[in-house]
């Protein structure tokens, strides 16, 4: 009993170690692409410009098109009745990598069990 609890410690304090191990490297990467985050979010400097300055550069409103239009979609692609390449790659893509996930979910899930003995 006592051995098994000591195992069951060790592996909670290796999950919480790597858990806040990835969060300080995701923040650091994220602060190496964003700049440092020093100032929080809800405090931002006044912007350099006034609001009758701001007013001047404001787009006008958009005009209004009737309910019956309907844009010709430029970007339409013919078919020749089958399922295009790129939509049969991606989708063996996804199935191989879920496939992957799946099994070494397994694995780490067959870890945990042969160390913590059950």
């Amino acid at each position: 009993m006592k051995k098994d609890t000591f195992r069951l410690l060790m592996l909670i304090g290796a999950i919480g170690f790597a858990v806040l191990y990835g969060m300080e490297l995701a923040s650091s990467g994220i602060g190496r692409v964003y700049g440092p985050m020093e100032t929080p979010a809800a405090v931002r400097p006044a912007p350099p410009w006034t609001a009758e300055e701001e007013e001047e550069w404001r787009l006008p409103p958009p005009t209004r098109r009737p309910a019956t239009y309907v844009p010709a979609d430029p970007y339409t692609i013919a078919r020749s009745g089958k399922e295009p390449l790129i939509d049969r790659l991606s989708s063996a893509t996804a199935e191989a990598l879920h496939h992957i996930s799946e099994g070494s979910i397994r694995f780490i899930v067959s870890l945990f069990d042969k160390i913590t003995g059950a």
